[in-house]
């Protein structure tokens, strides 16, 4: 029987001095309980502007603000609860290689691009740091269980986003399905 699922956000960013990059926003399901950073059973990349996706970004970089973690990338778990969204983790460095390599395929750069540009150019990484992503392709990574093991990370990146969706929903539901 295959645990809940849990859903969140989980977005990447890189900050340097007073600009902050929003990476990637992805929003993801893991099952309940203790789990290894950045790592999602199942995870579907937004675009950058949204209603929710705008409140995910204000909330994070006001964690920021306030935690002051530092120059550098930084991954910060948001959680869906009945108030709304709220800090779940904040964790300095780079995401995990699944959500990267997903990241860097359906946006052109990612997180590990971004804090490259902050430590080798940050007169370049502060006057782009605040414009927005732009989605080249849809992209997800579920994560296929196993009954006998940890199951394998797949990307699932394509220019139409209902071929990720159908792929993502069909994850979701095969997953479901092994819990009943």
């Amino acid at each position: 029987m295959s645990p809940p699922l849990i859903t969140g956000l989980h977005i990447n960013a890189v900050a340097l001095g007073d600009s902050c990059r929003i990476c990637a926003i992805w929003r993801v399901s893991r099952p309940a309980g203790p789990r290894p950073a950045c790592e999602p059973v199942f995870a579907l990349l937004l675009p950058r502007r949204g209603t929710e996706q705008d409140w995910a970004a204000e909330t994070a970089l006001r964690a920021l603000g306030e935690q002051r973690l530092g120059d550098g990338p930084v991954c910060v778990d948001l959680a869906t609860t009945v108030d709304g969204i709220a800090v779940d983790t904040l964790r300095p460095g780079l995401c995990e290689p699944g959500l990267l390599e997903a990241s860097r395929a359906a946006l052109g750069d990612g997180h590990q691009e971004w804090a490259e540009l902050a430590r080798g150019d940050p007169s370049a990484f502060h006057a782009a740091a605040s414009d927005g992503y732009v989605l080249l392709r849809h992209a997800a990574v579920v994560t296929e269980c196993d009954p006998a093991g940890p199951g394998s990370r797949v990307p699932v990146v394509h220019a139409r986003e209902h071929r990720v969706l159908r792929a993502y929903g069909a994850a979701l539901l095969a997953h479901a399905g092994a819990g009943s």
